[in-house]
């Protein structure tokens, strides 16, 4: 805090004769802490001796390690009990000098921590120093905060104080609750079950500290709770173990209920709207992360879309989120800025180089994954919702962030077949959507550089291990088949041809007719000048267009062919749902498979 917002409440030689008293008579440093207006100890102490008692409390809980003999007196003495007493209780007196500008009375106000933060700052430490097996004074702590958990947890929700505010002097108030419930989750697994209570209170407040959150730091902490609460696979052993034995797997679907109230205007907010601020809350998050926080917010994203999904029909208030994020402008401008952006190092929170590449690749994979099982499960739960959808991502740029991450992407694992998934979902759309869609996406193409890629990363593919498996119908290939590559060029190429008007200008958004051929034959310019600027992107695929041309018109002719009594109807079966780790399901162009040399 600024020195102009520190308030002076003792002497520092009422703080050095507390140090000692902590040491030689933790209880009445105890009783100290817990008086209430006009009470005194035996002592003598009042109200007043807080200041100085919680100052010594606090800087003996902040020693590392096993032995802090002093502390061990200190929860002898009880003073576990009366921090958790603290938390509901604690004021805070302000006294500002006469004449002080008002302003400058705003700023003091305004970056005020809350009068419970000190006790949970010092629990906190108790928590980060927590041993395993607990120790017996670990134990006490663990039994004060189990029974006034309770209490603690609707002062911090009924009164958040400051700690919704911008100012970086309540990070750490923001970050205080997710971490002593992160440690108390691996020291007493018995303590996930209060979590999971529908009157506990504990997963609102970490979803609001998230929401408000504005640094990495509170935004990875709090994230990261609220992630292995949701998905067992990411829980500590110990917690994980406790979670299956009691059966908190059929109560998994009462967390996100929590987290949209915790992040709901208000507690009177409609659960579309509920929806709504927390994708909003996500995008707004996601734009103030760098690096691996940026990529923990999307996998929190990605596991309580998963939820939603999954537990659609245990909770009226799951669907909205679904549906919510069809429709979030907010989310999928940031998704594809960031997927833009993450093509190229920039911020971040990591000091390694290595870990910060490891970082944007799982963003964009991420990134990906998000939108093609976005697409994929809205083709069968919201088909209606699929054109708003396509029309939001259009006008997003999600092609332009496509293309500058392709060659990065096709190279990593399950992506191609994440491609495939999107551009036949996405061709599926558009060919059934309304003629504005149509047109919309006829502005988007083409994406020479998107094929190119493709194309020649399936040729590298094939001079190592060969010519892909055959297609067969009804099953699905593994996420690391060579299929996919294959199949990831044909896609696209299909969804551009469909999408283009090849009466016009070859070069993207040029509006006049075509005249001037290129040498692949396949499109035609409208000027030298557009096709010198388009040459750069064009090269990349040029030469291989006439195969592309010439197997997607195979496909057509092959789906379009009547077929024999007693054969497969080539209808496409409804897709599996696909998992949030990149693998699933997709439909692949199944026409002929060229051979390395075709390619060539």
């Amino acid at each position: 805090m600024p020195d102009y917002a520190q308030i002076i409440t003792h002497t520092s030689e009422q703080t050095l004769q507390w140090h000692g008293l902590c040491r030689s008579n933790p209880g009445r440093v105890s009783r100290t802490l817990v008086l209430r207006a006009g009470q005194r100890t035996r002592e003598g102490d009042n109200q007043g001796d807080i200041y100085p008692a919680i100052e010594a409390v606090k800087a003996i809980s902040m020693i590392r390690g096993a032995n802090n003999p002093a502390w061990v007196n200190l929860v002898e003495g009880g003073i576990a009990d009366a921090l958790c007493k603290n938390v509901p209780e604690m004021v805070t007196f302000l006294q500002t000098l006469l004449g002080m500008p008002q302003e400058l009375r705003d700023r003091v106000t305004n970056e005020l921590p809350s009068p419970y933060f000190t006790p949970l700052e010092i629990l906190c430490n108790a928590a980060c120093n927590f041993q395993y097996p607990s120790t017996k004074t670990d134990r006490k702590v663990i039994a004060a905060l189990r029974k006034n958990w309770s209490e603690m947890m609707d002062r911090i929700w009924n009164e958040p104080e400051n700690t919704l505010r911008p100012e970086d002097s309540h990070t750490r108030e923001r970050i205080v609750v997710a971490q002593i419930v992160a440690r108390l989750l691996i020291t007493d697994p018995n303590f996930t079950g209060i979590l999971y209570e529908p009157s506990d209170l504990t997963v609102q407040i970490i979803a609001r500290h998230w929401k408000y959150s504005r640094k990495n730091s509170d935004m990875r902490t709090t994230s990261s709770i609220l992630y292995a609460l949701i998905d067992p696979s990411e829980m500590h052993p110990r917690q994980e173990a406790y979670f299956r034995s009691n059966g908190l797997d059929a109560k998994l679907s009462q967390i996100i209920p929590k987290i949209l109230l915790g992040v709901s205007p208000t507690v009177h907010s409609s659960k579309q709207q509920q929806a709504k601020t927390l994708l909003a809350a996500f995008a707004e998050n996601l734009l103030r992360s760098t690096g691996h926080t940026s990529a923990h917010q999307l996998d929190l994203l990605m596991i309580i879309l998963h939820v939603a999904r999954d537990r659609a029909k245990e909770d009226d208030a799951i669907p909205e989120v679904t549906k919510a994020a069809l429709r979030s402008t907010p989310l999928w401008s940031a998704l594809f800025r960031l997927l833009k952006k993450s093509a190229k190092p920039g911020p971040s929170d990591e000091s390694d180089p290595e870990q910060e590449k490891a970082h944007r690749l799982r963003f964009m994979r991420s990134a990906v994954g998000v939108a093609a099982n976005t697409l994929h499960d809205a083709s069968f739960d919201n088909p209606d919702q699929c054109e708003p959808l396509l029309r939001i991502w259009a006008n997003e740029n999600f092609f332009g962030a496509l293309e500058e991450t392709i060659e990065i992407l096709i190279t990593r694992p399950g992506m191609a077949m994440q491609l495939t998934r999107l551009a036949s979902g996405i061709e599926t759309t558009v060919d059934k959507g309304s003629p504005a869609l149509q047109n919309l996406y006829r502005a988007q193409f083409p994406h020479w550089r998107i094929i190119g890629t493709l194309i020649r990363n399936d040729i590298k593919k094939q001079q190592v291990a060969g010519p892909p498996p055959p297609y067969i119908l009804g099953q699905i290939a593994p996420p690391d088949s060579t299929v996919w590559d294959h199949a990831a060029w044909q896609c696209f190429g299909s969804l551009q041809f469909r999408c283009m008007d090849r009466t016009l200008c070859g070069k993207r958004g040029c509006e006049n007719p075509g005249n001037i051929a290129c040498m692949c034959q396949v499109l035609k310019y409208c000027s030298e000048d557009c096709k010198t600027k388009d040459a750069k992107d064009h090269q990349l695929a040029c030469g291989l267009l006439g195969l592309l041309e010439k197997i997607i018109n195979e496909v057509s002719q092959s789906e379009s062919a009547p077929r024999p009594a007693g054969t497969a109807s080539g209808k496409k079966k409804k897709k599996s749902r696909a998992s949030t780790t990149g693998s699933g399901p997709a439909s692949t162009a199944s026409g002929a498979d060229p051979q390395i040399d075709e390619l060539d």
